[in-house]
């Protein structure tokens, strides 16, 4: 007899009312039982951690270990370098489905011609209504790199044919302060030939400096940068304390959590037990149904280097809140729209075009 009497309710709810929503099992769904309606879920939060890491790639000059016989330059290495550090990082949140939080809603009467749109995995984003926009990060653009002159072209014919490594950077370093001396001839009017104009002193003075920079680098080596980006993403269900989350190693950077070469980089995630639920200013009646929808609950993240905190994030994530019925008795009585917000699934807008009063 209870059996029939939970069967003949059921029947009562998806057939006598205008619109009726309930849990759906994935069971259920491969079933034959399924009781007419549209199938919809509702998502869960996933973060984004996007890194910058930055590669610096040192060279030796082959006069570097002249640089302070000629130069006077001190602390130049002599050997080759590789550097990595993180130089930038941002999060940012998507949803995906959760298949936890099934639900068919049957629409009937005036509701039956509202306009359900789901995601291509079926999760709820509009009924009535445009889909909410949820911005992303750019993808990183790489600077194109400054092309270094050869100096090898800007080389005189004493330097090339010196039979010596020394000797080749003691011409070279003379070469350097000819330049520098020619320079500044140009600059205080004492050259031997002036040029004609402005324009003309100042491409001088270019070339000069192009010259100069080319050669110096023969003592002083070259540094070349270049940066990458990388994803980490996370869909988080419980709280994290103190957990590495990736690590960073100076000389090969990007490295596995579980590899201890690298400066481990730890999150923290807490549970504030706060939630985002937004009042309306119409009564919610939860026997008429209606859609479900997220109250996301507020969660704190943490990023660590090694003991230094570097940021703090509160953000609204779904699974750590619960889900409610919205919506029912205005779309019984009114052309309603609704709005949820694809990364949280919590209402965004809901509204109904109700007439004016006279």
């Amino acid at each position: 007899m209870g059996s029939l009497r939970y069967l003949l309710t059921t029947i009562l709810l998806l057939t006598g009312m205008v619109l009726s929503a309930q849990p759906v099992s994935t069971s259920l769904l491969s079933s034959d039982k399924m009781p007419e309606g549209t199938v919809y879920y509702l998502p869960k939060t996933v973060v984004h951690f996007h890194l910058l890491v930055e590669k610096k790639t040192y060279t030796p000059g082959i006069f570097s270990k002249y640089a302070g016989k000629y130069l006077q330059l001190t602390d130049i290495p002599q050997e080759p370098n590789t550097t990595h550090r993180l130089i930038h990082f941002e999060l940012s949140q998507t949803g995906v489905r959760d298949t936890s939080k099934c639900f068919i809603v049957n629409l009937k009467g005036k509701s039956a011609t509202a306009e359900i749109i789901r995601s291509e995995d079926g999760v709820l984003l509009a009924v009535n209504d445009t889909p909410m926009t949820v911005r992303q990060p750019l993808s990183f653009r790489a600077t194109p790199q400054k092309q270094i002159s050869d100096p090898m072209h800007y080389l005189n014919t004493e330097v090339i044919t010196a039979t010596s490594m020394a000797k080749k950077a003691e011409l070279t370093a003379m070469q350097l302060a000819e330049l520098q001396e020619h320079r500044q001839q140009l600059i205080t009017g004492e050259a031997e030939e002036m040029p004609n104009d402005r324009e003309q002193l100042q491409l001088m003075l270019d070339e000069i400096d192009r010259t100069s920079k080319a050669l110096l680098t023969l003592f002083t080596g070259t540094t070349s940068c270049d940066t990458t980006e990388h994803h980490i993403t996370l869909c988080p269900d419980r709280e994290i304390k103190r957990e590495v989350l990736f690590r960073i190693s100076q000389p090969l950077g990007l490295v596995d959590k579980d590899d201890l070469a690298g400066i481990p980089f730890y999150l923290t995630l807490e549970d504030l037990h706060q939630h985002t639920q937004q009042q309306f200013d119409f009564p919610e009646n939860k026997k008429e149904g209606g859609f479900y929808a997220n109250i996301p609950g507020i969660v704190r993240l943490t990023l660590y280097r090694e003991d230094q905190p570097l940021a703090t994030y509160d953000y609204p994530f779904a699974q750590f809140g619960f889900t409610e019925l919205h919506g029912g008795a205005l779309f019984k009585r009114y052309p309603t729209h609704l709005r949820l917000n694809p990364v949280t699934g919590a209402v965004e807008r809901l509204y109904a075009e109700m007439p004016e009063k006279k």
